[in-house]
């Protein structure tokens, strides 16, 4: 059974249909299908300071070598933007055609794709997208953010952030969370999702992830 996880920060947004969720410089960016933007959030005011349009928004959102990376359109593309502009600098293809690409994130050690229908997270090699690894998870993947000891997923239909310990490749805890979790990023002690159900930002205290 999945333990309750309270929320220790709330920030509603002016959103219709949140989807991904990253930390980039000091702004929490969230991206929203319904406007088809990307949108950079002061976590400490609340405030949307800056926008940038990317048409066919879908699911998650990362960072990768200084730009914005989002997943986009029907085919679940991976397009890569100019935070200042909005100007697009690269694209990179759903490895897995016609697969419900959800969960994006980008570490170190590559490029994090989750897949809701498939239940799988894959790691890539985004210079060519070669598979790296790959994990079985046991719910949909609705997003996703890395730390180097663990795989953190929401699952959308059972309201949950799950956690995934890498060395042991097993999950090993399941939180039960307010609303539907959509996109998941990570600030380096609190674990942070969109909740597309109540448009809302929201931060949990996840124990044992804090320096992992």
């Amino acid at each position: 059974m999945p333990f309750a996880a309270g929320t220790v920060r709330d920030i509603p947004v002016r959103a219709f249909k949140l989807c991904g969720l990253t930390w980039f410089g000091e702004f929490l960016w969230f991206s929203e299908a319904v406007s088809n933007q990307i949108m950079a959030l002061d976590p400490h005011t609340g405030l949307v300071e800056h926008r940038i349009p990317c048409p066919e928004v879908r699911t998650d959102l990362t960072t990768l070598d200084g730009y914005l990376l989002q997943v986009c359109g029907e085919q679940r593309c991976l397009r890569g933007l100019n935070p200042a502009t909005g100007e697009e600098v690269t694209e990179l293809p759903n490895p897995r055609p016609g697969h419900l690409l959800r969960g994006l994130e980008a570490t170190r050690h590559g490029l994090w794709l989750g897949y809701e229908d498939l239940r799988l997270v894959e790691l890539r090699d985004p210079r060519g997208m070669g598979l790296i690894d790959t994990f079985p998870v046991r719910h949909g993947v609705a997003g996703l953010t890395v730390s180097d000891s663990y795989l953190v997923y929401a699952d959308y239909a059972a309201a949950t952030i799950n956690v995934y310990d890498l060395r042991e490749r097993r999950e090993v805890a399941a939180y039960s969370v307010a609303g539907r979790p959509t996109g998941v990023t990570w600030d380096g002690s609190r674990i942070w999702y969109c909740d597309h159900g109540t448009l809302q930002l929201r931060a949990i205290d996840v124990p044992g992830l804090v320096g992992s």
